[in-house]
């Protein structure tokens, strides 16, 4: 039994040193996504249209700038919108098939995926 105390003890510590680390991850992600806003304010300027990729001399670092509706988010999709996509497909008199369902399906979820802001990524050196 003591030895069972001993590692649920050891795992309290490790969980609540995680919960800690992740209210700082958490407050960091907020506090980027703030400056984010602020990088796009400018970026929307009619001289930074041309604009796909500035680098950062100090680090190496390259900012790759996907502007509204020229890029898609990641697929996502629901277990509803799913059943929905494929009650249409199946009245749609479309051939019944996997290959057509899917053409279907993901035709369909093309729209949703178009993202209506700004998104930019940070490239290292090394990756």
């Amino acid at each position: 039994m003591e030895s069972l105390k001993k590692y649920l003890l050891s795992y309290c510590e490790i969980d609540n040193e995680i919960r800690e680390l992740n209210k700082t991850v958490f407050e960091k992600r907020n506090i980027r996504k703030n400056v984010e806003g602020n990088i796009t304010n400018i970026l929307e300027n009619e001289e930074f249209t041309e604009y796909k990729k500035l680098k950062l001399e100090n680090d190496g670092s390259v900012f790759r700038i996907q502007r509204p509706n020229n890029w898609q988010k990641p697929w996502s999709l629901s277990q509803k919108d799913l059943k929905m996509l494929l009650d249409e497909y199946f009245q749609s008199g479309l051939p019944k098939n996997a290959e057509e369902c899917h053409k279907y399906i993901c035709e369909h979820q093309k729209e949703k995926l178009v993202a209506t802001e700004f998104n930019i990524i940070r490239v290292l050196p090394d990756e």
